[in-house]
């Protein structure tokens, strides 16, 4: 495998790290704007980083980095793009305090709604659910083999029940709640028709080819009371708020909004159940 270790640990043991990303050009109008991205790689990223390499290369050294790191996240409230420090734990088996709050047998625990999705945010929700379910079918397949099972604070939690807590936040998602609605665009007879994503909701350019202006598509578009033009297949939305109401609403960003980060691992967990 080309990896260099000693390249890489030195990247891993450096505490802060500036990538510069890439230039970005957006026209609008007759205006242009150059945006300079920059990522800012934390701890927990590095130690996911970490976790990776060892896995990939088995060098011994991305393993005691591991183990020698001041801060390696402690208890989790969460698991998405920022905050990477769960899918670290769970690489070193490391992950039960959070594993434990989402299936309600920790010290405090994830909050359910009265239908049973886990929820963490008002703002675009169904990501945090999609990654605690991705984790618990990951942890489910850890223990199985083993016959091993996680001690929580209020209980022992079989590798059976992760996989019975992941098919019910599926399950869910996917029409079995209280509104009778999939979260996922396109799938059942009912679900989200006027999804936060301008590529769906402006008539395709093969049924009116007249340009549309920045501004005109909020106008002739956004606000458009209707459902979107583009049917938006697979996509998961932000999803219902606490009590399980969802508001079917372009404007309604935070739960009608769809983002890669909520569908992709949904994937992982339905390979495992399909």
């Amino acid at each position: 495998m080309l990896i260099d270790s000693g390249v890489n640990l030195r990247i891993v043991q450096t505490n802060h790290i500036f990538f510069f990303f890439f230039f970005f050009f957006f026209f609008c109008g007759q205006n242009s704007k150059i945006v300079l991205f920059f990522f800012f790689v934390d701890q927990d990223e590095l130690l996911w980083a970490a976790a990776w390499l060892h896995r990939a290369t088995d060098d011994k050294s991305y393993l005691d980095y591991l183990g020698q790191a001041g801060n390696t996240g402690g208890a989790r409230t969460e698991f998405s793009w920022d905050d990477k420090f769960v899918g670290a734990q769970v690489l070193v088996a490391k992950a039960e305090q959070f594993i434990c709050s989402c299936i309600q047998k920790g010290n405090s625990n994830v909050k359910k709604t009265p239908g049973g999705l886990l929820w963490f945010l008002p703002f675009n929700n169904l990501q945090y659910t999609t990654t605690a379910t991705l984790i618990a079918t990951v942890y489910s397949e850890y223990l199985s083999p083993k016959r091993a099972s996680i001690q929580c604070s209020g209980g022992i939690v079989q590798s059976s029940a992760l996989l019975d807590l992941a098919r019910s936040q599926v399950d869910y998602i996917l029409g079995s709640n209280p509104n009778g609605m999939s979260y996922m665009v396109g799938f059942g007879s009912k679900y989200p028709t006027q999804v936060h994503h301008r590529g769906a909701s402006i008539v395709s350019i093969k049924k009116d080819p007249s340009p549309v202006a920045c501004q005109a598509g909020f106008d002739a578009w956004f606000n458009m009371n209707a459902p979107n033009p583009n049917v938006l297949d697979g996509a998961i939305v932000g999803g219902p708020n606490d009590s399980d109401g969802y508001t079917d609403s372009r404007s309604n960003f935070q739960m009608a909004e769809a983002a890669t980060v909520n569908t992709a691992p949904l994937v992982g967990v339905l390979a495992k159940l399909a």
